[in-house]
């Protein structure tokens, strides 16, 4: 785990330098890119057309890459895919971390924004059915897509860590509760905090 500290620091400064840069410099795709069929006037995720791409982070260097998201809440305790349900919890083995950690790619419903691949099971996503988050096999439907796919944004608690906006549903962000990952939306800081997470790497 050590190598997760110094990732911070990184990720810090990463978040600093894509902050600072226009808009245009940190999205990437066209609009409403996708690997669907049948949606050729698909528009792209409505988070991203009810913010006209203000405040969106591309990720662009952590894209096909490994990482663990780690709560801003409760540093230490990260997002873990367990047996399909996706909890918040404590690394304890290797086992935990290769349930912790997720691939990012370019999102299902729209190249702006990402999808969570598991590591352990290429093509199941982290996606949210009526605001409780699941892992799922993808499906080759424009719902699926958008609910598996979130849109980068400052961190709501911290803006030098990131929040998650749902594509799908403007306003409501991957968040925690009690051990479990949701996407809603509730005013005050507490929630902020429970939906700002930071990029951790790996350790092997």
């Amino acid at each position: 785990m050590a190598s997760l500290l110094s990732s911070r620091i990184v990720r810090a400064l990463s978040l600093f330098a894509a902050l600072t840069l226009p808009a245009g410099c940190i999205i990437e795709g066209s609009p409403g890119r996708n690997n669907l069929v049948n949606t050729p006037q698909y528009a792209g995720c409505p988070a991203v057309q009810a913010s006209g791409g203000s405040g969106l982070i591309g990720l662009g260097s952590e894209r096909n890459n490994y990482f663990l998201l780690e709560t801003y809440t409760f540093p230490g305790y990260y997002v873990l895919d367990d047996y399909g349900t996706v909890i918040v919890d404590q690394i304890r083995s290797s086992v935990d971390e290769d349930d912790a950690t997720f691939r990012i790619v370019s999102g299902l419903a729209d190249s702006r924004c990402i999808s969570f691949e598991s590591s352990l099971h290429p093509g199941v996503y982290l996606n949210h059915q009526q605001g409780v988050v699941h892992m799922n096999s993808a499906t080759n439907d424009l719902a699926f897509a958008e609910d598996a796919t979130f849109c980068a944004r400052p961190g709501l608690a911290d803006s030098y860590h990131l929040s998650f906006e749902s594509c799908g549903n403007p306003g409501m962000y991957l968040n925690h509760n009690e051990g479990y990952m949701y996407v809603s939306d509730e005013p005050g800081r507490a929630f902020e905090q429970d939906a700002t997470f930071l990029l951790a790497v790996p350790s092997y």
